[in-house]
């Protein structure tokens, strides 16, 4: 009997191959690695120009096509022994020890040289592979041509560090802590950066972007509210130390805070919304404070930290496009263009601000004004 006609997948993931199994070839995680929980790349990655799956098949060489895609799996038996390794895993590792670390956190920056932290780092697969995925992202910022491929690897990475964690069900205590608040720190900054690099687009997808990442943001938050006395007391200790001086530092109430609180109070939208506002103002004098001229390095933490700050009530107000909330978020925004040498920020301050005003128009240039003098030349049409 003559055997059936076999067709075979010849754009599958790379892993789906090694296990000689077919793919589905979903991206950009196929159901086979999203049911085993395994990391799924596509040999067509770092292709340059987009091409079509026939040229890209054609193009790529056995060698490239077999090669193994895992990097520090939560089952790493199911590795094969002789697995060589990736090397654009390599490339992202020496690049985040080289040039990504130091634009994350200066206390960051100065913890990971400690051989403790860098051996957690180094050891525990969901925060690799959130720190490679970061450094992928900075690096779409630097490489135009392949900008799509790494912001594309950015994100299986972070989807692959949030599986592994998910799947780990682990209990808050003075081993865990550790690792758990540098990748709740470098998270926090994935996702606003992320926001912030993908402005391509209107107002309205943006803004809703932006407000899906603060939700996350806020489960970050949840992840490290039991845990400070524990780190206090772990080898994170200076680093927690240095951030609660920092915080500390606010003597007073900031004048364009309070102007805009004044603004709020005299709308008179009701107590329980002004003190949602009120809480939402507060926590953003700590971004004004990093983001005042002249402190190009000043600690970025203080700016990256107010998504996770504000309350979930702001979020739906910011959602539901009130105008007082988006002001707020304009005056947040306008933090952002003020360090807009920071690589993940850029110039999507400027572009939120902008957007902000377009959107309510002149009648609330009142309430607008130090955003505006933020911008500069921007005028209100």
């Amino acid at each position: 009997m003559p055997r059936r006609a076999h067709k075979k997948s010849r754009h599958g993931c790379l892993e789906c191959k090694r296990r000689h199994i077919k793919c589905d070839e979903k991206r950009p995680t196929c159901t086979n690695c999203t049911t085993s929980e395994r990391f799924c790349e596509y040999a067509d990655i770092f292709q340059g120009a987009k091409q079509s799956r026939t040229t890209a098949s054609s193009a790529s060489s056995p060698a490239t096509r077999d090669q193994p895609s895992e990097v520090l799996s939560p089952r790493p038996d199911s590795l094969p022994q002789d697995a060589p390794a990736n090397m654009l895993h390599m490339r992202l590792l020496h690049h985040l020890m080289t040039e990504t670390r130091n634009t994350l956190n200066e206390s960051f920056d100065k913890a990971i040289y400690s051989p403790d932290i860098l051996q957690i780092c180094m050891s525990t697969p969901y925060l690799i592979n959130e720190l490679l995925a970061i450094s992928a992202l900075h690096m779409s910022t630097l490489c135009p041509a392949e900008e799509g491929a790494y912001r594309h690897h950015a994100a299986q990475l972070q989807t692959h560090a949030l599986t592994i964690l998910n799947g780990m069900k682990l209990e808050v205590n003075q081993e865990t802590c550790v690792p758990l608040f540098i990748f709740s720190g470098l998270l926090n900054a994935h996702l606003l950066y992320n926001s912030l690099l993908n402005k391509d687009r209107d107002f309205d997808p943006f803004l809703d972007q932006l407000v899906s990442s603060f939700r996350l943001h806020r489960g970050i938050r949840a992840i490290t509210s039991n845990s400070w006395g524990m780190l206090r007391e772990s080898s994170l200790r200076p680093l927690i130390l240095d951030g609660e001086e920092r915080f500390s530092r606010m003597t007073g109430p900031d004048p364009k805070c309070a102007k805009l609180l004044a603004l709020i109070e005299a709308a008179k939208v009701g107590p329980s919304v002004t003190n949602t506002y009120k809480q939402a103002i507060e926590s953003l004098q700590h971004a004004m404070v990093a983001c005042a001229y002249g402190e190009q390095n000043a600690n970025i933490t203080e700016i990256t930290a107010w998504p996770v700050l504000v309350s979930p009530e702001y979020i739906d107000l910011l959602m539901m496009r009130c105008p007082e909330a988006l002001v707020v978020l304009a005056y947040y925004a306008a933090c952002l263009h003020m360090r807009r040498d920071i690589w993940g920020f850029g110039d999507g301050g400027r572009f939120l601000v902008e957007s902000i005003i377009t959107y309510l128009g002149p009648d609330w240039a009142e309430w607008l004004d130090w955003p505006i003098q933020a911008l500069g030349e921007f005028t209100i049409r």
